[in-house]
């Protein structure tokens, strides 16, 4: 581990997730005094910042089970039994922005997706001068209803807060047919894109669901319920950059995934930190199928959405699918 990588897993411990400096110590195996030195150093790089900010209680159990069920690099989850639906994304949002801003001081290339979950982190984050960093829109224009939940004006307003560039993918999100996709991909603009996202040393995504009651994609006129109910029919339970996986989070072979302009799922999974947010039982099958698939490292989400999650992935073992599409 290096030595910026282990100054931020410290510091998380410490400010996050509310370990002692002994019981750290006794996890990196080192003294006490020396956890104190790399806290210390943690602030004097700019790692941890002292504010004083409104707190949004977290719960530390369901953080370290779906962390260690799910070999993740972290998670937040809120606690959200007394907010709305509106009220608990905002918190989410609130939570990521200050998880990215932890972690920012590392990265110079940052993918940004599209949708509710990440208009409200990008709300919430804090403007600060960083040094050369880049925001790259991950996936085509969803030219939704509300421009402000797309990928291109999420790119362009993160940028601002940082002082960053901004990059934006001159494609629409899906296309007509395959061969559409393969040329457009092709063009110069869209490629370059493309090749520079893989570089992203962080990836912010949100969790879509094929619940027709939340579906951005429904929203945003990509699809209508009875072409969501195919998709569903044949195991489609989420998507993240709009590719759909089943339950066990195989990316599903459908045409509609053949036609999504955007970063490979695969090249995704290479990104250092792939922060997922969504929040809410109506998200916990998608949220379960993105987390076997592999497809994020760092969760942000609610101890509703987290408890259910949990309860699935147990039925999921012992076979009964019927809930779980439900």
């Amino acid at each position: 581990m290096e030595k910026e990588e282990l100054l931020i897993e410290i510091a998380s411990l410490y400010y996050y997730e509310g370990l002692t400096q002994s019981e750290i110590a006794e996890k990196f195996g080192i003294s006490r005094s020396n956890i104190s030195r790399l806290l210390k150093e943690a602030r004097y790089r700019g790692i941890v910042e002292i504010k004083i900010k409104q707190k949004i209680p977290l719960d530390y159990d369901l953080q370290r089970e779906i962390t260690s069920k799910f070999s993740l690099k972290d998670a937040r989850i809120v606690k959200s039994t007394e907010l709305s639906y509106h009220e608990m994304l905002k918190k989410l949002g609130t939570v990521a922005a200050r998880y990215l801003k932890a972690i920012l001081n590392n990265a110079t290339i940052v993918g940004i997706s599209w949708g509710t979950a990440i208009y409200e982190l990008v709300n919430s984050f804090e403007p600060e001068v960083y040094k050369d960093i880049e925001i790259i829109q991950m996936i085509g224009g969803i030219g939704a209803e509300n421009p402000d939940i797309d990928g291109t004006e999420l790119a362009r307003r993160l940028a601002e807060k940082v002082s960053g560039r901004y990059r934006y993918l001159h494609a629409p999100l899906i296309v007509e047919s395959a061969d559409i996709k393969r040329a457009m991909i092709q063009e110069r603009n869209v490629k370059d894109t493309l090749e520079r996202v893989k570089k992203a040393d962080v990836a912010i995504v949100g969790i879509g669901s094929t619940n027709p009651n939340v579906s951005s994609l429904i929203r945003a006129g990509y699809l209508n319920k009875k072409e969501l109910s195919e998709i569903k029919k044949l195991g489609a339970i989420g998507d993240v950059c709009a590719k759909h996986f089943d339950m066990y989070g195989n990316l599903c072979q459908i045409n509609l995934n053949e036609r999504v302009i955007g970063i490979n799922i695969e090249e995704l999974k290479k990104i250092n930190y792939v922060i997922g947010i969504a929040g809410g039982k109506v998200k916990a099958s998608a949220i379960l199928g993105v987390l076997r698939g592999g497809y994020i490292n760092v969760l942000i989400s609610d101890d509703q959405a987290i408890s259910e999650v949990l309860k699935l992935n147990d039925i999921l073992r012992i076979g009964d699918l019927n809930e779980i599409y439900s």
